[in-house]
């Protein structure tokens, strides 16, 4: 605004030497165009300033994703306990209280075997439970024999059978097992499933002094052969070759099957026997043979293997294991007599 007063009176200042009228030199002023210089010339002061930058908005950081961790712990293997089972016995210490095997005895003797057993299953056995006759001679016991009180797992009971040993001089052996309140029958082993037992061996009552005779050697004659089938169950009689005969008192043994031992035979009514191997063996051979009254048992048939035994009527003979025909036992046997 002073730049412009100032060029005015230098305007006027001019006019005035010139000799000019004043009136008519001048200027009428306009005043929207004086507005307008004025407007001007105050932009043009004004001090230049910068004009604001955008401001810049930065993205939000970016978050990180977490990466999921491999669980390398090695889950628990749990081991499965075994279960024990309800009925199973254990051999006591010691087993035999009284008769331990090859006690000596008199023809007809009268004798109480006294086992000591543990109950190692998980039930209790009650009064209902029993000792009872398994296989081998009875020896004139009772079969089933009850348990005078009940036993808990864990404890031991002796229990006692009466017996009476055979007339015929010889070893017997009598197997015997427990049977619960529902006639099932359990022992001992690693299965429970083995019978316990009373061996004993019976000699000749000498009433008087004996008197030397003449020695005579007897002659062997084969007094039965053949040969039978014997499915899972099946009896024999070695004296006769009857298979299942009507009198069980004269079965020689007795022919079952299971799943380990896959065979098992057992001895009945006195009969005697030895494993003697794929020799064939004579009367001689069978004579000398140690026989006792003991299972066998086997996982696998020995075939072509021959047995010497002692039958029921104390008569001599050897059978031999042919093999199997289906699910049959098929043996060979030959019984001597003496003449």
């Amino acid at each position: 605004m002073t730049k412009i007063v100032l060029i005015l009176w230098l305007f006027l200042a001019l006019t005035a030497c010139s000799g000019l009228d004043p009136t008519i030199l001048t200027p009428t002023l306009d005043a929207t165009v004086l507005h307008k210089t004025a407007v001007y010339q105050v932009t043009l002061d004004a001090p230049a300033e910068p004009s604001p930058l955008p401001t810049q908005t930065l993205p939000p950081p970016a978050t990180p994703t977490n990466i999921p961790t491999l669980d390398r712990t090695r889950p628990l293997i749990n081991t499965p306990t075994p279960e024990t089972p309800c009925n199973k016995a254990a051999a006591g210490h010691p087993i035999d209280v009284t008769i331990p095997d090859g006690t000596v005895m008199n023809p007809g003797q009268s004798f109480a075997k006294t086992w000591r057993l543990e109950n190692a299953g998980s039930c209790t056995w009650t009064r209902l439970y029993a000792v009872t006759f398994f296989s081998g001679n009875s020896m004139n016991a009772y079969q089933t024999n009850t348990l005078a009180e009940p036993v808990e797992p864990g404890q031991q009971i002796d229990v006692t059978v009466d017996m009476e040993a055979p007339e015929k001089p010889g070893i017997y052996q009598s197997n015997w097992m427990l049977a619960d309140e529902e006639g099932i029958l359990f022992g001992i082993g690693p299965n429970g499933d083995a019978p316990f037992w009373v061996k004993i061996e019976v000699v000749p009552a000498i009433t008087e002094t004996p008197q030397p005779t003449a020695t005579v050697t007897p002659t062997p004659v084969v007094y039965l052969s053949g040969e039978a089938e014997l499915a899972d169950g099946d009896q024999l009689d070695l004296d006769s070759g009857t298979l299942n005969p009507e009198d069980v008192t004269s079965a020689d043994f007795v022919y079952q099957t299971g799943e380990d031992p896959a065979h098992i035979l057992l001895t009945m009514n006195g009969t005697l026997w030895a494993l003697f191997g794929e020799d064939e063996p004579t009367f001689g051979d069978c004579t000398m043979a140690e026989t006792s009254g003991n299972a066998l048992s086997f996982s696998d048939l020995p075939e072509g293997s021959y047995v010497c035994y002692r039958t029921s009527d104390v008569l001599l003979g050897r059978f031999l294991f042919v093999g199997l025909d289906g699910d049959a036992l098929v043996v060979r046997f030959v019984t001597w007599s003496m003449q």
